[in-house]
């Protein structure tokens, strides 16, 4: 699921070609995953739907301008590893928030749900482009963040 970008080998991409696939990841393909969940999204308005696209893109955005803005493959890979921790721990946030009102509710609120889907989305886009050990123990962190 990830590649080492954490150890140099002859398949190590050169920073020009790490840059152009995180911006390519980022962009088209995840927007067509965005498109397609909210479009599955039945009974919302119009306005609910563009409200959660315009929260996620805000979010994707904000990671994507720090990683282009990176001058060195190092600078990449940490903002990389920064960028999916951030998106982990607000998704995460996100299905607390679920739970929670699951809990008291019955049900959650569905633009919470359909966020915390739209988020997952930019998670498992950056998860492939991190190393797989990376990956592994920022999970295992953010499982347990106190034990």
């Amino acid at each position: 699921m990830g590649q080492d970008a954490g150890k140099p080998t002859s398949a190590t991409p050169t920073f020009e070609t790490l840059k152009q696939r995180v911006e390519t990841a980022l962009r088209d393909p995840l927007e067509e995953d965005w498109d397609e969940v909210l479009g599955r999204w039945s009974g919302a308005s119009s306005s609910e739907r563009q409200a959660v696209r315009r929260y996620v893109t805000e979010l994707r955005d904000r990671v994507l301008d720090s990683l282009l803005a990176a001058d060195t493959v190092d600078e990449l890979r940490r903002g990389l590893a920064l960028g999916y921790a951030e998106m982990k721990c607000h998704w995460t946030m996100l299905n607390t928030r679920i739970q929670h009102q699951t809990a008291q509710n019955g049900r959650p609120e569905e633009p919470l749900i359909y966020r915390a889907t739209c988020v997952s989305l930019i998670v498992q886009t950056l998860e492939p482009l991190l190393d797989r050990e990376h990956v592994e123990d920022l999970a295992s962190f953010l499982a347990e963040p106190l034990a």
